[in-house]
């Protein structure tokens, strides 16, 4: 009895234990898919979050770069308990910003190439021509001057910085290597998988003293790139020697991404030989992710060839090969001839530079070769100075049309004024833009103009507020003139400047004797620019920057340079001078 009660009691345990775990099976069955789906859906949500967290941390490293505000190496960012590491590494091209966002253990990772704007140097406060510099009737410069011309002062015109004028270049042409202007054979160098550098084996035709070279070149991209030495060398067994005759420099700003003809002044004029051979070298020093093209043809040139490697002081250390194709030779010219700077009338607070000065006082230094009714008698220790490039290429220039012609077109002359207040670019004008009677033009991108700017009758043209402290472009092709009251500035923050810039020839060519840049008034953060041109600053109109083939200053006329345009970044758009280059996520 007792056996089978038990035996019975044995089989209801083991219905319950199997009717238990049947329940456990079907709540097992049920709830587990909706745990896991909770546990996905919590995992896409704190993904989704980090996500979002990396994105932000990634739009607050570039608002600090684009706006100039602190930002370090690595930093980290808080946002409801989470957290997102922001690390910013430099470049051989700008910064690379790397982002690791962390939302309850779940990651996502961020990063984002960005670029540096395009980069102009005005190393002077102004900077002359072979034309010169002609300052009378009270004319001030806080800054330094270079001049290509001589420097002539009537009336005690003041320098506070530095005077340098260079040993005048005739551009007489001695040796020209070209071929078409669309050149179908080029010679890559200055990246990581090209040569270093270039060079091209020449000869004289007679006995000359040469002054400058010019090559036509360009470079693949806009990113940042490594500057290029120009040396002329002598011969070593049918290679660039280590020794260097003469030394130019070309930035890495007025190379452009379409061909584009830079005329080079060497540092000092050198004595070549007929029939000789030299060697032109075109030196980028270290290799970058980019590269450079200098335009060549298939055996173009009779008396030299062209040779890729890399140059160095020893002769042992260079090491030059055969281009590929082998054969080919650069574009390039030779010019010589020149003539003795001079500074005269003039009162140069700290060095003066020339190969003679005259009638002028010098408070720092006197470098010269003779010297007349002068304070400082000559420091001979100095051979003269050679000229200096400008700071535009016409590269540049075609540059910048180019953008403003993309934002559309205006077939006829824009005129603003009774106070209005109007906004503009970027746009190509194929007219005049004149702003008068008070109006206020705002520039949102740059513009260019076939015609004449004129700011008169309290005009104001200034860069929109969103160009941050980068600086905007005005491009004109005729005459530029303010006065009357009118003015030219920047964004209103510090470092933003508006360049004005002609590719006017006037008075050469021009009615009216008029110049190409004329200034009697309109003071603000504006650079003026008049390379082929004549500029004119009269009745107490100030500038920031003043370059220009030929410069005249009169009547209280001043360039107040402030350092920040030694190396400033112009914007084609009001965007800030850092532009993302690319994006992914890791």
């Amino acid at each position: 009895m007792n056996n089978t009660k038990t035996t019975g009691g044995y089989v209801v345990i083991i219905n319950t234990l199997i009717f238990m775990s049947l329940i456990t099976v079907l709540v097992y069955g049920v709830i587990n898919p909706i745990v896991s789906s909770y546990r996905s859906a919590t995992a896409f949500s704190h993904s989704k979050e980090s996500f979002i967290l990396a994105n932000s941390a990634s739009e607050e490293a570039l608002y600090r770069l684009k706006n100039s505000l602190p930002i370090a190496n690595s930093e980290v960012l808080t946002l409801n308990n989470n957290t997102a590491t922001i690390t910013v590494a430099d470049t051989n091209e700008g910064k690379v910003v790397s982002v690791q966002a962390d939302v309850d253990s779940y990651q996502r990772d961020l990063e984002v190439s960005v670029l540096q704007g395009v980069g102009v140097s005005f190393n002077y406060g102004l900077q002359a021509g072979e034309g010169g510099f002609v300052l009378s009737g009270g004319a001030y410069i806080n800054g330094n001057v270079y001049s290509n011309g001589d420097v002539l002062g009537n009336g005690g015109p003041y320098i506070t910085g530095s005077a340098t004028v260079a040993n005048l270049i005739d551009p007489a042409e001695v040796v020209s290597v070209a071929g078409s202007l669309t050149p179908s054979t080029y010679i890559a160098f200055g990246s990581d998988n090209t040569p270093t550098d270039i060079a091209q084996s020449f000869t004289v035709p007679t006995d000359i003293d040469l002054s400058s070279v010019r090559v036509y070149l360009k470079k693949t991209t806009n990113n940042w790139m490594n500057n290029i030495t120009v040396r002329i060398t002598s011969n070593n067994s049918g290679k660039p020697s280590g020794t260097t005759l003469a030394t130019g420099s070309i930035g890495a700003s007025q190379v452009t991404t379409t061909y584009n003809y830079l005329t080079v002044p060497l540092s000092q004029s050198v004595s070549l030989n007929s029939g000789t051979t030299y060697w032109l070298v075109l030196d980028t020093s270290t290799t970058w992710g980019s590269q450079y093209w200098l335009a060549a043809g298939q055996s173009i040139y009779a008396n030299g060839i062209a040779k890729v490697g890399t140059w160095a002081s020893k002769n042992n250390d260079n090491v030059w090969n055969n281009t590929s194709p082998t054969g080919l030779d650069a574009y390039f010219d030779l010019y010589a001839g020149g003539d003795t700077g001079l500074i005269s009338g003039v009162t140069v607070h700290k060095d003066a530079w020339a190969h003679s000065i005259e009638d002028s006082s010098v408070y720092g230094d006197a470098y010269c070769q003779s010297s007349s009714n002068t304070n400082k008698a000559c420091d001979t220790s100095r051979i003269d100075p050679a000229p200096q490039p400008f700071p535009i290429s016409d590269g540049n220039i075609l540059d910048w049309k180019s953008t403003a012609e993309a934002g559309g077109v205006i077939n006829n002359n824009v005129s603003y004024g009774s106070n209005n207040n109007v906004s503009l670019g970027p746009k190509k004008i194929n007219g005049d833009l004149t702003v008068g009677g008070g109006a206020t033009l705002t520039i949102t991108g740059t513009l260019w103009v076939t015609g004449d700017v004129d700011v008169q009758g309290g005009g104001k043209i200034k860069l929109s507020s969103n160009y941050g402290n980068s600086s905007g472009i005005i491009v004109s092709d005729g005459q530029i003139k303010a006065g009357g009251g009118g003015h030219l500035e920047g964004s209103g923050i510090s470092g933003s400047y508006i360049l004005v810039a002609t590719t006017s020839t006037c008075p050469i060519g021009c009615s009216g004797n008029k110049p190409a840049i004329d200034l009697s008034g309109g003071a603000g953060a504006v650079i003026l620019n008049a390379q082929k041109g004549t500029l004119q600053i009269s009745g107490g109109g100030q500038a920031r920057q003043v370059t220009a083939k030929t410069i005249e200053m009169t009547g209280g006329a001043s360039v107040i340079y402030e350092t920040g345009i030694a190396d400033m970044s112009f914007s084609s758009q009001p965007s800030g001078t850092w532009n993302i280059a690319s994006w992914d996520e890791k």
